[in-house]
């Protein structure tokens, strides 16, 4: 059995940054449906890979089971992650370390894949962004406008984007 690290960031300062600077206007909003986006659908395909059944991965090649720990709360505007909002208001992000850099296949391989999301959610309005994410039942099933921000489920935002990745195969 192959064992998987928990999470490919576990500095979230660190993909925050990353993200920040690659956007062209990284708006609160777009870095935060940018940060959710990216967990949704790295949780869906790297994230989602069953090493327990017989494979041709090494143990070097295995890939964490996720991006980072997230902290996704359903908003008003959609799914937040609570310490990047607060960072965000603070105006610290633009101080952050913009310090990755890959250095083993596997990180060039999620370089790769997190500049595709970034380069599709960077061509997005906010607003579209925050339609987008209203769409996903794991926003659906908690949201609602009159209680405080609710925590999301992990697992049903995984099996929306599960289901939005076997969807596109299919295309």
């Amino acid at each position: 059995m192959i064992k998987t690290k928990e999470y490919f960031f576990n500095d979230k300062k660190e993909l925050v940054s990353y993200i920040y600077n690659a956007l062209s206007n990284p708006t609160p909003i777009k870095l935060q449906k940018t940060l959710y986006f990216l967990w949704a659908f790295y949780a869906a395909t790297y994230g989602n890979i069953d090493y327990n059944v017989a494979s041709e991965f090494k143990e070097e090649e295995v890939y964490p089971k996720y991006l980072f720990d997230a902290q996704f709360e359903a908003w008003k505007y959609g799914p937040v992650d609570n310490d990047v909002y607060s960072w965000n208001k603070s105006d610290s992000i633009e101080n952050f370390d913009n310090s990755f850099v890959p250095k083993t296949v596997q990180d060039k391989e999620i370089k790769l894949f997190m500049d595709d999301i970034i380069s599709q959610v960077d061509n997005v309005n906010d607003f579209g962004l925050v339609e987008r994410s209203h769409k996903d039942q794991a926003y659906k099933n908690v949201y609602n406008p009159n209680e405080l921000p609710t925590d999301m489920d992990y697992n049903q935002i995984k099996k929306d984007y599960i289901s939005y990745v076997e969807q596109q195969s299919k295309i």
